[in-house]
Formats: structure tokens, sequence, C-alpha cells
């Protein structure tokens, strides 16, 4: 009886060790990445959105072509999608194949917070082999020897009449931090008080924010599209001893598509050159005053690069180095003023 006992009790317990080690083997099959499936529209363009966990969207592998879009996903996955996707969608367990319906220019790039893997679709014109008329005009003849003489175009000066501000960072998002001083707050004390002064001279003046909260990059470059204004300064710090100003820059050929960020029509190109004189004006100001080193940098930044608009961002010295008090910030808010100023002539 004992042995028989003792054999049964041995087969129970085999029994139960074997069903952990299957619940264990199984667990991580079962388990799915979720990913969400997201599009829009705007000029011509599609714009296709998967949002997923940080490591997932990068171990993402993509495959293009003129029509079709592979996507080789590192694991299992659920998607989520929205409704009338305006493309054909084959998805297998780790893959999933976008049709496009018409022959397009496809680009793809990758951000995070939150991470998201996005696809670029612009639809390719055909080119039908003939070259557009040029239009003849008629042309006055001239005495011979005597040349016409071109009339001198004055370019008037930037009439700058709204403002947009941006104080970086918020929220949750701190910046840069030195003890119990953050970027996001010297920005935002710094973004007020400049657009306290700008109206006391009758400018109107539309902050992107007014206090302490999150606002993603997609958010800020649309507000300031929507709002349309004359100016654009995006306030941050840096972490070294200096103020850095950036100003737009353009690369037509890059494998990383940062510089399309979010830019759907590239907007800021045709503000790039006022954009230059804009950073030139407040960094000879911003010199005078605090009389240090200004590093000016060209970068294909999203913020600036998409915005159409005269820009600047203006990245303040680190609060490890400077003691943001109402005395420095008076100062600075004198430079501003006096770059802007400068600008306008």
């Amino acid at each position: 009886m004992r042995g028989g006992r003792g054999l049964k009790v041995k087969k129970t317990v085999f029994i139960c060790i074997l069903g952990l080690l299957l619940t264990a083997v199984s667990l991580p099959a079962q388990k799915k990445a979720e990913v969400k499936l997201k599009f829009s529209r705007q000029d011509g363009l599609m714009r296709v959105v998967f949002e997923a966990e940080g490591t997932f969207i990068q171990k993402i592998k993509v495959t293009t072509s003129p029509s079709q879009v592979k996507l080789d996903f590192p694991e299992p996955f659920n998607l989520t999608s929205q409704k009338d996707l305006p493309f054909g969608i084959a998805q297998a367990e780790r893959s999933l194949i976008i049709n496009v319906r018409e022959r397009s220019e496809i680009k793809f790039f990758s951000l995070t917070g939150p991470a998201r893997l996005v696809l670029d679709i612009r639809k390719k014109e055909i080119q039908t082999g003939k070259e557009p008329q040029k239009k003849i005009e008629k042309q006055t003849e001239m005495p011979t020897g005597k040349q016409p003489e071109k009339p001198v175009e004055k370019q008037p000066s930037p009439v700058v009449k709204v403002f947009a501000i941006d104080a970086g960072h918020g929220g949750y998002d701190f910046g840069i931090t030195y003890g119990n001083v953050s970027e996001k707050d010297i920005s935002l004390n710094l973004a007020k008080e400049l657009g306290a002064a700008l109206s006391k001279k009758g400018k109107k003046v539309f902050l992107l924010r007014k206090a302490d909260q999150y606002l993603p990059l997609l958010e800020r470059i649309t507000l300031v599209n929507q709002k349309g204004p004359d100016l654009f300064i995006s306030l941050h710090a840096s972490i070294s001893k200096n103020f850095v100003l950036y100003s737009p820059k353009f690369e037509e050929q890059s494998s990383n598509e940062a510089v399309a960020l979010y830019a759907l029509s590239m907007k800021q190109k045709k503000y790039a050159g006022k954009s230059k004189i804009l950073s030139d004006c407040i960094e000879k100001t911003l010199r005078e005053e605090f009389k240090g080193e200004i590093v000016h940098r060209e970068m294909p930044l999203p913020l600036i690069n998409s915005v159409g608009v005269p820009t600047v961002l203006i990245e303040l010295p680190s609060p490890r180095f400077v003691v943001y008090d109402q005395q420095i910030r008076t100062r600075l808010i004198n430079a501003f003023m006096k770059g802007i100023a400068l600008y306008e002539q």
C-alpha cells in the first residue's frame, strides 16, 4: 500500500511540474505586442503612423517599393487601426504588408516620445515628356548701344505684428536640470516676460504654453502654423555656459528623414533667409549685452524646419553656470527686444 501511495504522489508531483513547465513555455508565446495604426492626409501626402513600445519600434525592418511597404516585426503583434484605410493591408504573425493603390514615393523614419514609426507616402507625378510652353513676352527695342536700366527694388522692412513664443519642454519633460532648477521653468518664465514686453509695444503675442504642461512636438508645430504669426521664437537651455542659436538647415539628400520630420510641405524653406537674419540680429544684441561666446548653428531641427514663418531657437546657458534671477531675466528680455528691433530695421 505504501509503495502504491508513494507512486501516486510522485505521479501527481510530476504532472504538476509538467503543467507548470508547459505554462511557463506557453506564456511568452501568448504575449503579443500592441501596435496602433493611424493615418492622415495633407497637401497630397499621406502619413501612416505605427505606435508601439520603444524597443519594438526600433527593431522593425522596413522594405519599400513604389507601390508596397513591408514591415517585419521583431515579435507577434496585435494590430489596432483606424477604419476605412485608403490602402490595403495583409497581416501575418510577424509582418505586415501595405499595398498602395498608386505608384508613390515612400519615405520612413522613427520617432520617440512616444515611440512611432512614420511612413510618408506621396503619389508620383506622371512624366509626360513635354516641356511646359514658355510665355513669350513682347520686347521693346532699345537704341543700339544702350541697355535698359533695371529698376532698383527697395526691400521693405519686415513688419512684425504677431509673435508666437515657445517655452521649451514642460510637464513631466523637465529638460536640463541643475539642483531644483529646470529648463522647463526657465523657458516658461522668460516666454511670459518676453510676451509681456512685446505686448507693451503693441504687439500681439501667442504663447504655445502658459503653464507647466507637456506639449508634444507635433502640436507645437501645428499651433504655430495655425496661428500664422510674423515671427516665431523657441526658448530652451543648453548644457554649456554659452548661448546657442539655431536656424533652419535643409539637406536635400538624407538617409535619416529627420529633415522632413513633420514638415509636410517644408514650409520653412522660403523663410530660411529671414530666419538667418533674425538669428544674426539676436546674436549681435546678446553678444553686446553679455560679452560672451555665442554659438550659431544651422541644423535640421524639426520644430524650426517645419514652421512657415521666420524663426529662431535660442538655447540659454545652463542653470549650472547662470542664476536666472530677475536681474538676469531683465537683461535677457532687453537683448531679445533689441534683436527684434534690429531685425525690423
